[in-house]
């Protein structure tokens, strides 16, 4: 998991992933881990998902299965509801089916059925699906600022935190609405 902005703690337990899933790239700076075969496998690797190999389709899909995730991470801060993110999210579902299975401690949840990168877009999945039961998933926002856009977990007692880093996106929105507000007086 990337150093998280604001000095942020990452997402707990599978939402981590789904946090680095979409943070794989740099919305602002890049660069995008995605952007190639090579980079895209390395994030599996690192990830636990070792000995795949990924087309340019399975890299793709990853990347439009993260602006998807990305989309709906905005609407947990507030943002329009995006009705294509959802219909993305679950075409590309449908090629990652999910099974219930145990874990080695026992704990039942849902598991890929694959074990190629199809399973691995699974996991991301059920790490979602997990997060809305458990009632973590609306804690996950993608920052406010349309220039950052970095998945952040609001531990916020009332769930408010708008930006990964009130001191560098917050700041920035707040002066952009202060500019505003003097150039319309």
């Amino acid at each position: 998991m990337k150093g998280q902005p604001g000095n942020k703690a990452a997402a707990p337990g599978r939402l981590s992933l789904v946090q680095d899933f979409v943070n794989s790239v740099n919305v602002e700076f890049g660069p995008d881990e995605f952007a190639t075969a090579d980079g895209f496998v390395g994030w599996l690797t690192r990830h636990g998902f070792e000995d795949l190999r990924p087309d340019d389709l399975d890299r793709r899909d990853a990347v439009t299965l993260r602006e998807a995730l990305r989309a709906l991470l905005r609407e947990n801060n507030g943002g329009d509801p995006t009705p294509g993110a959802r219909a993305t999210v679950e075409h590309i579902a449908r090629d990652c089916p999910l099974v219930l299975g145990f874990d080695e401690t026992g704990a039942i949840g849902l598991r890929p059925e694959k074990t190629d990168v199809r399973g691995a877009l699974a996991t991301v999945l059920a790490a979602v699906s997990d997060s809305v039961v458990d009632g973590s998933w609306s804690r996950l926002k993608a920052c406010h600022e349309h220039r950052c856009e970095w998945v952040f977990y609001d531990r916020s007692r009332n769930r408010a935190s708008r930006w990964c880093s009130m001191e560098i996106c917050g700041t920035r929105s707040k002066m952009r609405a202060y500019r505003r507000s003097k150039k319309n007086a």
